[in-house]
């Protein structure tokens, strides 16, 4: 998964703000190249790269919040959903962030899963296998009106999609039911908490 600018500076400054992660214990300054396992619950592992130990931070903080988000997208692909987008109301609201950690959760279950942005979704092989597709879709709600159109052209392959609302802020009134009009499944909403200070 490739960060933009504004995930690095996310993770940047949040990274020293967690508490330590409390796993298994990790070679001090391992090498980039060599992934280090983590535990991220009971029976599941996820294998990720000093670097990204972030992403697992927040795993390890909320694991039933991540565990009922996964089996809602496991239940979507049951429902033939296969693109499952992850979606925002403005920049840096958390996406990337989200689909990592999700990549990871059903990973650890054992699900074929892969992250892509929307101009590689044709790139994600046959829709008819088991694979869960997560998309780091982007801005689709940003402030104003819905309008159908961009809509129509941002959802393009995606089956269903999550909202990732920053804390404080209110989704659009309608998200949902615009999603429904262009038969695009929406599962939800995710509550996160990254800072407005985040995106600089």
């Amino acid at each position: 998964m490739t960060l933009d600018a504004i995930d690095a500076a996310f993770i940047d400054r949040w990274q020293a703000s967690l508490p330590p992660l409390v796993s298994a214990p990790v070679a001090a300054n391992p090498p980039r190249e060599e992934p280090v396992a983590i535990a991220v619950d009971a029976p599941t592992v996820a294998t990720v790269r000093p670097a990204d130990d972030f992403v697992a931070r927040l795993l390890a903080a909320a694991v039933d919040a991540w565990n009922a988000l996964a089996d809602e997208v496991v239940a979507a692909r049951g429902r033939g959903r296969r693109a499952i987008a992850l979606v925002s109301c403005e920049r840096g609201a958390g996406c990337s962030t989200l689909a990592e950690g999700l990549r990871r959760v059903l990973g650890g279950r054992g699900r074929d899963t892969m992250t892509c942005t929307p101009a590689s979704i044709s790139d994600t092989g046959p829709t008819h296998d088991k694979r869960i597709v997560l998309v780091d879709g982007g801005v689709w709600f940003p402030p104003g009106r819905i309008h159908r159109q961009r809509l129509l052209v941002a959802s393009t392959g995606c089956d269903a999609a999550i909202l990732v609302v920053r804390s404080g802020h209110a989704p659009p009134a309608a998200w949902s039911t615009s999603l429904e009009a262009i038969g695009v499944e929406p599962l939800g909403e995710v509550i996160s908490f990254v800072p407005a200070s985040s995106i600089a």
